[in-house]
């Protein structure tokens, strides 16, 4: 069996400061405030350029978002009334430039604006 003391005493001496520990913290409540600026039902607009490889009828080619109009469906940064991390966060649905079903994008707030 091996004894630690010698080692525990070594680092218990020692003259540097204990690590300080990361917390989580809730977010300022101006930043939930902010996050709540595009809330479901929403219409936007996107301003930015975004590429998504998924909308139906494309056959994976690369569609690019901007200039498209769509509707806020939901939003991944509130769930069952908790704030989460959500790094995309807010989810519009767009109509399919290809035509049939309506499609989904994960998009940031600051990618969109209210129309």
């Amino acid at each position: 069996v091996r004894d630690f003391a010698p080692l525990a005493a070594m680092f218990a001496s020692s003259s540097r400061a204990p690590l300080a520990r990361a917390v989580a913290r809730p977010p300022a409540r101006a930043a939930v405030v902010a996050r709540a600026a595009l809330g479901v039902g929403a219409k936007v607009r996107v301003k930015s350029s975004v590429v998504v490889y998924h909308v139906p009828k494309s056959k994976g080619a690369a569609t690019d978002l901007i200039g498209m109009t769509g509707v806020v469906d939901s939003r991944a940064d509130a769930h069952e009334g908790a704030t989460t991390s959500a790094t995309l966060a807010v989810k519009v649905a767009i109509p399919n430039p290809n035509g049939g079903k309506d499609f989904i994008a994960h998009l940031d707030e600051s990618e969109l604006e209210e129309t």
